[in-house]
């Protein structure tokens, strides 16, 4: 970026977070988009140790119940 000023780089590379999705994440956006996951669980495990819950997408739900995972309620 020759030719451009400390203020003209600065711009830009504001410009370029807020285009990204604004730099740091609001702890309250954090929080929306964790409640919005669904808790599912397995009885039957891909293998030994293997994890029998995890947190999932809602999009996501019908996939993992043909997998087998049920909601955990």
């Amino acid at each position: 970026m020759a030719g451009l000023t400390k203020e003209q780089r600065a711009q830009r590379e504001a410009e370029r977070l807020a285009a990204a999705g604004g730099g740091q994440n609001n702890p309250e956006q954090e929080q929306e988009q964790e409640q919005a996951l669904v808790i599912m669980r397995t009885e039957f495990p891909a293998f030994p140790g293997a994890p029998d819950e995890a947190d999932v997408h809602p999009d996501e739900v019908e996939n993992w119940k043909a997998a087998g995972w049920i909601v955990k309620e």
